[in-house]
């Protein structure tokens, strides 16, 4: 029945729910040329040219299937929708209450209009709306899923928390991003900072498991790579996996609000980490509907040792376009001497969308990073007191992505920067780096193909300031992979790929040559348990701004560690995360690294100081394990046990001076969280640690040496009415406890042994 607009226009209504935009438009403008005086025909055009931002158009066909059919509710939704997306949110508030009325038990429309009085900020409407939508659709994870994030605004992380599984067990027991209507794609909710409500409760390893499996299931669903990168910040040396997932993130997502904070698209700041809770981003205060506005957030920090920081982000959507401004300055004395730092950024970011199918971005960053010695290692007393660097990069990034269809995409990344450095009296350096990127992504509900190629080009002058002499430095890393991701059965979900580069610089005469076999397996055996295994290798690669579109983790385990560069490694791991009940989680994870790592190594030959390139086999080891429990709506708990161990040839200690060490670390956060906004968190830490280590100048092994002690870091913080911030007293080493202790992730250092109490306050409008 060809001439059928009904069949015409339901044609459209399963074209947009497959995302095939330009087939959906296709078919609704074929229904309305049968038939333009039918109301559903009207009303899925309008959907159809809302999909594609062409409000006038979408309202008009909507107004006209009001007309058609007084009291149908979906084109009142349409319309409603469609005022709040140019902003006038009341307006459109008040259509979809229209809809209500015409139709009363739909859950769909009640979900919607919650989401609604939550983006005028009233709570207890919204409330009662999702409340509603629950009891009239049992089964629909939409309301469960919207009031998850509502709850954690209100300082509710633990219902938060369940109703976000809630929605997760209803949607076959995928993590959600959206509504369940299909029509509408709902890209501001999905941009909202899902990860934030298991941060805030501290279950990050849990965020961690949840991100993996979202990828395994989707690999692109970019609030998927968004919620891993707010979650990778649990895991030690994970500063390139981090900001890799966010960039991936940004190529995948359509225009939305939320901007480019600065210090979160920038890896190597040696900062504090916070106390989860106490650091909060624009996600975390993002509206639920995206529509044309200005969002802005800012956050003041100052603290002992002479820190202060603040941080803006302005963003901005309008029609097509969205953008952000950014900027961060932060300094702090350090708790010793010639321990402080003075890091500025600057950060511009816009998106435009060209179609449906193509949409370009392009970001600018300026970082100026001034510091002392900044490692911290076992000795306490062994640390320059006349070291100084001084960094400015500057890097401007081009982005594309286009779909070819709805289950094929290509993502393109082009970056040019310099990165000039001085190390005062010693050496100064001058680097104009090239970097591109591309990648084909094929993605059917059972398989998956990422393949993608890269290419990165250095060329810089080292000069030795004593010696006056200058050296010319190129390097040239191309590199390769093809990852296949396949459901079979249903509750397995295996990786199988491979990666090939060639590394090779002309200074030092390294050339390499390198096949990298990727395997891993993700096994679903019961509801709430997932199994993971990998094994596969890695080179480490010239990254300008420490990022990568290739896929950072296979079945769970990273493939990129903040290693120098060339160096090979190998990964082994297993890994399970269970949901125990609705309030108790449990995992563990055991990954051995085997690597094979070239260096520079100073010595003493026939009484002369003489440099020799070396090469060394290390060996690490990384086991976690954590239990999670929220036995009351106001509480959680969380133990953490964490054990390193490092073993590396006395030759070749690399710049830790580390020949061997063993880490434990303990760990058992308590929070209370209550819904007047108030929130309190205690984090106290045993570390056992004991090791074989170098004297910094030297490299000469000295005798084992080891400390054990307790840390004790709290907050207290009370959450703003109507979203608009936080404010927080956050203590760190609170005892002020002395001790030794070798960091190994000095970019994303978590102890100090020095007491730091910062005050922030957050705002965002």
């Amino acid at each position: 029945s060809p001439g059928n607009p009904l069949a015409w226009a339901r044609l459209a209504e399963l074209r947009l729910s497959t995302g095939d935009l330009d087939g959906a438009m296709e078919a609704a403008r074929q229904a309305a040329t049968l038939n333009p005086n039918l109301a559903r025909v009207q009303t899925v055009l309008g959907f159809a040219y809302l999909t594609r931002i062409d409000i006038a158009q979408a309202k008009r066909s909507f107004l006209e299937a009001i007309r058609l059919g007084q009291g149908d509710p979906l084109p009142r939704l349409g319309l409603g929708l469609a005022k709040i997306r140019e902003g006038q949110l009341g307006e459109g508030r008040r259509e979809i209450e229209i809809a209500v009325v015409l139709d009363p038990n739909n859950s769909l429309i009640r979900s919607y209009l919650g989401k609604a009085y939550f983006e005028e900020k009233s709570n207890h409407r919204a409330k009662e709306q999702l409340r509603i939508a629950k009891d009239l659709d049992p089964m629909d994870p939409t309301p469960w899923f919207y009031d998850a994030i509502r709850k954690q605004t209100q300082n509710c992380p633990v219902e938060a928390l369940e109703d976000l599984q809630k929605s997760i067990e209803l949607n076959g027991n995928r993590a959600v991003y959206r509504s369940r209507l299909q029509l509408d794609q709902d890209l501001s909710a999905r941009s909202a900072s899902l990860a934030f409500i298991y941060d805030n409760l501290g279950f990050q390893q849990l965020a961690l498991a949840e991100g993996w499996k979202s990828l395994s299931l989707d690999p692109v669903n970019y609030s998927a790579h968004r919620f891993l990168a707010d979650s990778y910040a649990a895991l030690p040396r994970h500063e390139i996996a981090r900001v890799s997932e966010l960039l991936q993130s940004q190529l995948l997502q359509p225009i939305n609000i939320n901007p480019v904070q600065p210090k979160l698209a920038e890896s190597r700041l040696f900062t504090l980490s916070p106390l989860g809770a106490t650091d909060a981003s624009l996600n975390e205060y993002n509206s639920l509907f995206n529509r044309n506005r200005f969002g802005f957030l800012s956050t003041v920090l100052g603290g002992n040792n002479n820190t202060v920081s603040e941080e803006m982000a302005l963003s901005g959507l309008w029609g097509r376009v969205s953008g952000s401004i950014g900027q961060l300055h932060y300094e702090s004395g350090g708790f010793r001497d010639n321990n402080d730092r003075d890091i500025d950024i600057y950060n511009v970011f816009t998106q435009v969308s060209l179609s449906p199918k193509t949409s370009l971005q392009a970001e600018y960053r300026h970082r100026e990073f001034d510091r002392g010695d900044l490692t911290l290692i076992f000795d306490p007393t062994s640390f320059s007191r006349t070291f100084r660097q001084e960094d400015m990069d500057e890097s401007l990034r081009l982005g594309l992505r286009h779909s070819f269809t709805p289950t094929s995409d290509l993502l393109v990344s082009l970056s040019g920067g310099t990165n000039d450095l001085l190390q005062r009296d010693i050496l100064s350096g001058d680097f104009k780096i090239y970097m591109s990127e591309g990648q084909y992504l094929y993605h059917a509900e059972r398989f998956s193909i990422i393949s993608g190629l890269g290419y990165y080009r250095e060329k810089g002058e080292l000069t030795d300031l004593e010696a006056e002499e200058t050296t010319t430095t190129k390097t040239r890393h191309t590199n390769f992979y093809l990852y296949s991701l396949f459901n079979f059965p249903r509750s397995v979900t295996w990786t199988m790929g491979a990666s090939g580069d060639l590394f090779d610089v002309k200074t030092s005469g390294l050339s390499t040559k390198q096949f990298n076999p990727k395997f891993g397996v993700v096994w679903r055996p019961f509801s709430g348990t997932m199994l993971r295994a990998a094994a596969f290798r890695t080179l480490k690669r010239n990254l300008l701004s420490n990022q990568t579109i290739e896929p950072t983790n296979v079945a769970g385990f990273n493939q990129f560690f903040d290693d120098s560069n060339g160096v090979d490694a190998w990964r082994y791991g297993v890994g399970v995360d269970q949901k125990i009940t609705r309030h108790l989680y449990a995992g563990a994870e055991f990954s051995q690294r085997d690597l094979t790592v070239k260096g520079l190594v100073f010595r003493f030959v026939d009484d002369e100081f003489v440099i020799e390139t070396l090469e060394g086999d290390w060996a690490e080891q990384l086991l976690r394990a954590y239990l999670y429990w929220a036995p009351h709506p106001w509480f959680a708990l969380g133990p953490e046990y964490q054990f390193e161990k490092f073993k590396r040839p006395d030759e070749l200690m690399g710049e830790e001076s580390i020949a061997r060490l063993e880490t434990h670390r303990l760990s058992l956060k308590v929070g209370f969280f209550h819904p007047s906004g108030f929130s309190m968190g205690l984090k106290p830490m045993y570390v056992n640690q004991k090791g074989s280590f170098g004297l910094k100048r030297f490299f000469v092994p000295n005798e084992n040496l080891s400390d054990h002690f307790w840390v004790f870091d709290a907050f207290i913080s009370y959450r703003l009415p109507h979203r608009w911030g936080i404010i927080t007293l956050e203590g760190k080493n609170l005892l002020n406890k002395r001790f030794q202790f070798q960091d190994t992730d000095p970019l994303n250092p978590s102890i100090i042994p020095d007491r730091a109490i910062l005050g922030r306050v957050t705002l965002a409008f």
